[in-house]
């Protein structure tokens, strides 16, 4: 059996590289039209992040579920 986890690296990858994007950001905290939309929209992207951590997480236990059956030892 080959252990398929494509979709989950592919996703770790965009988290990676999302989570890098925003590493160090400091968000404008003034009171303006602007930082509101700028807070908004990384309140976004950070739900968004851990959407895709969760969807990895998803993926990889797909992946354990189809190599499970092949695990477990033939019943007598």
């Amino acid at each position: 059996m080959r252990i398929d986890l494509r979709e989950a690296t592919e996703t770790a990858e965009d988290l990676l590289a999302g989570l890098r994007s925003l590493d160090g950001l400091e968000p404008d905290e003034a009171p303006t039209r602007a930082a509101r939309r700028q807070r908004v929209e990384l309140t976004r992207r950070l739900l968004f992040l851990a959407h895709l951590g969760n969807r990895a997480s998803v993926q990889v236990m797909e992946a354990y579920h189809a190599y499970k059956p092949h695990d477990e030892p033939a019943s007598e």
